[in-house]
């Protein structure tokens, strides 16, 4: 089986949402699972394939774009009953706690090795990301994007390269519609390994081997925080 930039994408958004490509379908321009459910994001936003178009949004989904049906016509008024005597309710006003969710983007899917402009795989990750992020609130969101490296090469120039590509997220982003003022984009370098020294020791020699077995290492985290209401 050969694989297109556009089942690479599909790959990384399923793994993306935890599921695997046996249990991920594409039904009327929306992503589902084997029951035919529609694959929610955290924030529960429908999650849409390249296909979707606006006609295809359903009331579940998207109800403001659905046409509602026109207004009944007002039931005449009934007698209003006697007046009773009024009673205050005490009412608990609600609270509201962070709801956090982090997206974490292979590198390799985004950009080419020791590189910081965006693939054509990776700008289309990135556009289906934002057509999520355009649903959120932008004064009750806040949203990270940092880049990380391998520790292949010497620090500052890791640490250069990671806020490059950081940066070229956002800045996807932000073209996509998603407002800049949410959006926070730095570089980490390589502080924040996800392999372990031991863990590649037996390839060090051999570059190649080396550098596919970092790969871990070499990532965009997306960190997306928002206020929600709880009852």
């Amino acid at each position: 089986m050969q694989f297109t930039p556009r089942t690479l994408v599909q790959a990384a958004v399923v793994a993306a949402l935890g599921l695997t490509a046996a249990t991920a379908f594409a039904k009327d321009g929306y992503l589902t699972d084997t029951r035919g459910t529609i694959v929610r994001s955290g924030f529960g936003l429908c999650w849409h394939t390249s296909d979707w178009k606006p006609e295809m949004a359903t009331e579940e989904c998207e109800p403001d774009l659905v046409k509602k049906p026109e207004p009944k016509p007002e039931p005449k008024p009934e007698p209003k009953p006697e007046p009773v005597p009024e009673t205050k309710q005490v009412t608990t006003p609600a609270s509201t706690q962070a709801k956090f969710e982090r997206i974490t983007l292979n590198a390799s899917t985004l950009f080419e090795f020791d590189k910081a402009v965006l693939k054509p795989e990776g700008i289309e990750t990135i556009d289906k990301l934002a057509g999520q992020l355009k649903n959120v609130d932008p004064k009750e969101t806040k949203i990270t994007v940092t880049g990380h490296t391998d520790r292949l090469g010497k620090d500052a120039y890791n640490m250069k390269l990671s806020d490059a590509r950081a940066n070229a997220v956002k800045d996807r982003l932000v073209a996509d519609g998603v407002n800049a003022g949410a959006i926070t984009a730095e570089g980490k370098g390589k502080t924040q390994p996800v392999t372990k020294p031991e863990d590649c020791k037996k390839v060090a020699k051999n570059r190649k081997k080396l550098i596919a077995c970092l790969q871990p290492d070499r990532r965009v985290e997306i960190d997306i925080t928002a206020a929600r209401e709880v009852k």
